[in-house]
């Protein structure tokens, strides 16, 4: 008679713990989503570094420009840094808030000290000059090996679901 009545109770137990395990979140990545149906695309599990950088060709002067960022406690993004080889359209010829800082060292500029916080990073990647290279770890990730060139997308921090995990392409897998 015991037995029966442990039964429901294993039952519930085995039930909890499976849908704890795919369905509650668990492992902090940085997303890639389709902007419009939000849809993962594709991520990269969050270790102990915080820091990344996204680089790309400038469309206009066709030169390089680097944004460094680092994941905040609240699971925002905060633009740090920003490097560049050209003043011409579309760059800043100079720091624009308090406590920035605007340095030129061996003929690239940089904007130091940023703390502009974003919950996330919207993104049309380049479809024309595929050049978007996702940085983090000591690996470069090309977009457009996972995202097709022209998509636009939200990066973003997230705690992922084991479900979510298993629907997505890790970047780093």
């Amino acid at each position: 008679m015991q037995k029966k009545k442990m039964i429901p109770i294993v039952i519930i137990v085995i039930t909890g713990v499976f849908f704890a395990a795919v369905f509650l979140p668990f492992r902090q990545a940085i997303t890639f989503h389709h902007q419009q149906s939000e849809e993962l695309i594709s991520y990269i599990p969050v270790s102990d570094d915080l820091n990344f950088q996204l680089s790309y060709t400038h469309s206009i002067h066709q030169s390089e420009v680097i944004d460094y960022y680092e994941i905040t406690q609240e699971n925002d993004v905060r633009q740090v840094a920003l490097e560049y080889e050209d003043l011409a359209i579309g760059m800043p010829s100079n720091a624009m808030y308090e406590g920035e800082e605007f340095v030129e060292k061996d003929g690239k500029y940089r904007i130091e000290n940023m703390n502009r916080v974003f919950p996330s990073i919207n993104l049309h990647t380049s479809q024309v000059v595929v050049s978007h290279v996702f940085h983090y770890r000591d690996k470069d990730y090309a977009l457009h090996d996972y995202i097709e060139p022209g998509t636009f997308i939200t990066i973003s921090i997230k705690q992922l679901t084991l479900s979510e995990l298993l629907r997505g392409v890790g970047m780093d897998d």
